[in-house]
């Protein structure tokens, strides 16, 4: 077997030091149209590794047949029934010991595997492609016979027909704009595809990705299972076979709006195992022969081959209607209040990047048109999201912010214009049922308890740097410890906004971004007047809509005064995290007996606007002004070249003991801890009497004012009832001011900042040939880190 080629696994070393830490980035994906090279496509495969975690359940094949696969097509018609159909006709064959009696009975597959793949590239020295290229042909065979026996008790046959194929083209991308190094060794392909636009794509040659081979329907709209397949069965060739295997599951979900979720397939030699993957899981089955085991195998094959779209994990609530660089899709969405099902058509994409990891929210966010009852469109935001399953909703928290000011006309008008509007929200419902991945996706089973657990290995890297598609924050991806993270149920959950807006990520100018800040800050005002807390304030929650700011992105709010058991997950963006938020404990009070510390922690409106001044620290340092700027230093300034370099090497060195990528780091936390931490770091960064410097000295006094707070709402545990409890930080007291002081300082902010055009920090280096220094990252499109996502432990 030596001399016949294989898919070759990737040669980087294995980490061998995995530790637990608290949070780590969530996997992103490239541009869209990104051409990648093998080596940028083997470190992407290791960030999703990274973000799914060192281990998955390995649950009993048995089990998986039965309970997550869709239910086999004819329950008259036995899987033996079709085995004995397949032996009596030839294609499985039953081997004897020489002499009778001595070993077992064994398997073979005539015509396809009369050997397992290994002996047979060996004896034959067939390549991996040739040898697997049968095993379509032994599925073939599977839904003949079946076909037979249907024919024996059902004249005329089912009335569902065969809805996928298992094909071989390994030397062939399916067709998708960009990524066309991802060629699945096989797939199982839709054949109800006739009208799907997919077929209208060309697939790229594996040897010429350059030039096409029309393949109608190859496309990755159409792939309802990803195979990969080794001859060898050594851990090297099973470790590979897993990240181009996931790395396949996550690009369909990644890419396609209307995938709910997917399963996977891989062989190393004979042993099989099938991957599955939705937003609250993924797990695999343990391994069996599908020679030996074929009765397994041809149950697979029967259930799969015969699904329905929904039970491949296609979504029947949303239709593609065009495809290329800009996919538009119908969809639809049902209010759970009136129960009025209304339409929209996209027109453009806002942001996507929830939707890489394979777990998690999944959002998406488009602009759309809603068709008005006159019969005009009406422009619009529609909300794609899988929440938590027990969850309030995002539009019922709004609702319920809004009922609570309705006596004061005030703040209701306040909540009305920086809180963006619902109008539209509702459950995605499949059949008359929530698209939810544990009761409905996964038929409410629990992973059974003899399941045992699979390693997932990844190689070491020293990161890389990938930028979002969508316009939103470029990412940074680093090689980070792993942390086990349990994901609840989901439900598929749907909004439809009034406001078409953008995120203040987007926002290329300060006095722009000052004066949306001083709006959310407006807005957390409200929602700390009614005692809510947001837990997830990020620049993608915070939008803005003709010069005005908006929160939006409410379904992690919850009441100051919630005790209710917290979730095993919290949401959160490691760079606008507050430090006690990341360490999970209360920092402000070190005197404080262990009999007095609250018994849980919890988030408390404190820490929205410390994530609030992250997000203002980060702008005036992530981005520079242009040399040439005389608003951006006093006129008798004259700093040279070498003067400029100097300062924007400091702001790249303050930035990252800022931003370390590490909750852990103990820089972040003596910034907010300390009076003198953050003017140590930053002072020497902006030319001193310019506008930015005076800006930066308006933050750090903003902190100052946020740590009195914070002293003020810890200085003594014992008396403060509430806090001790774990419910919340007591408004009227420790809160009184802040938030003006919040809103006072972003409106000063605006008003000095200069107007000019910010570029980020990564690219002013860039052009003066210079490149992000900080050991362990390498620069990318951007360089920048500020979208990474994480999920602790928490409420």
């Amino acid at each position: 077997m030596s001399g016949a080629p294989q898919t070759p696994p990737p040669t980087h070393r294995r980490q061998s030091d995995i530790n637990n830490t608290p949070a780590r980035p969530k996997y992103r994906h490239s541009d869209h149209n990104e051409p990648i090279s093998e080596r940028h496509l083997e470190r992407k495969r290791s960030a999703l590794l990274r973000d799914i975690g060192d281990k998955i359940p390995e649950v009993p094949i048995d089990w998986f047949l039965e309970n997550i696969l869709p239910p086999l097509p004819v329950p008259r018609v036995s899987v033996s029934q079709v085995k004995e159909r397949l032996l009596n006709e030839g294609t499985i064959k039953p081997v004897f010991p020489e002499p009778p009696g001595e070993g077992e009975q064994s398997w073979t597959i005539p015509n396809c595997f009369e050997q397992d793949p290994a002996h047979i590239s060996e004896t034959n020295k067939k390549d991996e492609d040739t040898v697997f290229s049968k095993l379509p042909l032994f599925v073939d065979h599977i839904i003949a016979a079946f076909q037979a026996e249907v024919a024996v008790i059902i004249p005329g046959g089912i009335g569902n027909p065969e809805s996928s194929k298992l094909v071989h083209h390994p030397k062939t991308s399916p067709a998708h704009p960009g990524d066309y190094l991802i060629r699945p060794d096989g797939c199982f392909m839709r054949l109800k595809a006739s009208d799907d636009p997919g077929k209208d794509l060309e697939s790229k040659s594996k040897t010429h990705p350059s030039k096409s081979a029309r393949m109608p329907n190859y496309s990755w709209f159409n792939i309802a299972l990803p195979c990969e397949y080794k001859l060898g069965a050594s851990e090297s060739d099973r470790d590979d076979n897993i990240r181009k295997v996931l790395y396949a599951m996550a690009h369909i979900m990644r890419k396609d709006p209307c995938r709910r979720f997917t399963y996977g397939l891989t062989i190393e030699n004979t042993q099989t195992r099938i991957w599955f993957a939705c937003r609250s899981t993924v797990y695999v089955t343990k391994s069996f022969n599908f020679i030996q085991e074929h009765e397994k195998f041809i149950h697979f094959a029967l259930s799969f081959c015969f699904a329905t779209e929904i039970q491949m994990g296609w979504d029947p609530t949303i239709e593609r209607l065009s495809i290329g660089s800009s996919e538009q899709y119908k969809i639809q969405v049902q209010d759970k209040v009136t129960g009025k099902v209304v339409y929209v058509k996209t027109v453009e994409l806002i942001a996507d990047f929830g939707a890489d990891a394979v777990r998690g929210r999944g959002t998406r966010v488009w602009k759309a048109l809603l068709r008005q009852s006159d019969g005009t469109d009406m422009h619009v935001v529609v909300k794609d999201v899988w929440i938590d399953a027990d969850r309030v909703r995002e539009g019922d928290i709004r609702t319920m912010l809004e009922e609570q000011a309705s006596n004061d006309k005030t703040n209701k008008d306040k909540i009305a214009k920086h809180f963006v509007t619902v109008l539209f929200s509702g459950n995605v419902l499949i059949d008359g049922q929530i698209d939810d991945t544990f009761d409905f996706i996964q038929r409410g089973h629990e992973i059974p308890p003899d399941s045992d657990e699979l390693k997932l290995r990844v190689h070491k890297s020293n990161g890389i740097a990938i930028s979002v598609s969508t316009g939103g924050l470029p990412i940074t991806y680093l090689t980070m410890p792993f942390f086990r993270r349990v994901y609840g149920p989901k439900a598929h959950y749907r909004l439809i906004f009034a406001q078409v807006a953008q995120p203040i990520y987007s926002i290329r100018t300060l006095p722009q971004f000052f004066l949306a800040m001083r709006d959310a800050a407006i807005a957390l005002q409200l929602m700390a007047t009614y005692r809510w807390v947001h837990r997830d304030i990020s620049p993608g929650n915070i939008l803005v809509c003709e010069n005005v700011g908006l929160l939006s992105d409410l379904e992690y709010m919850k009441q100051e005064s919630d005790v209710t058991p917290a979730h095993n997950v919290r949401t959160g963006t490691i760079n606008f995290m507050a430090c006690e938020v990341a360490e999970e404990a209360y920092l402000f009070n070190p005197r404080a007996s262990y009999e007095d510390m609250p018994t849980e922690f919890r988030h408390n409106p404190l820490h929205d606007l410390e994530s609030l001044w992250w997000i203002a620290v980060w702008q005036i340092f992530y981005y520079t002004l242009p040399p040439d700027d005389s608003s951006s230093s006093s006129p008798t300034d004259h700093h040279t070249t070498e003067d400029r370099e100097e300062r924007l090497s400091l702001q790249e060195q303050a930035f990252f003991k800022m931003f370390p990528e590490d909750l852990n780091n103990s820089t972040r936390s003596r910034i907010i801890t300390t009076q003198f931490s953050f003017d140590a770091i930053t002072r020497k960064c902006f030319l001193e009497g310019s506008k930015l410097s005076k800006i930066r000295h308006k933050l750090n006094t903003l902190r100052s004012d946020l740590l009195e707070a914070y002293l003020s709402a810890e200085k003594d545990f014992s008396e403060t009832h509430a806090i001790h409890s774990g419910a919340y930080v007591p408004v009227e007291n420790e809160l009184k001011g802040i938030h003006e002081k919040f809103i006072e300082t972003f409106q000063l902010a605006a008003n000095m900042a200069p107007s000019s055009t910010l570029t980020p920090l990564t690219s002013t280096l860039q052009t003066l040939g210079k490149r992000f220094t900080q050991t362990g990252r390498e620069g990318g499109d951007d360089g920048s880190s500020a979208g990474r996502r994480v999920k602790p432990k928490g409420g």
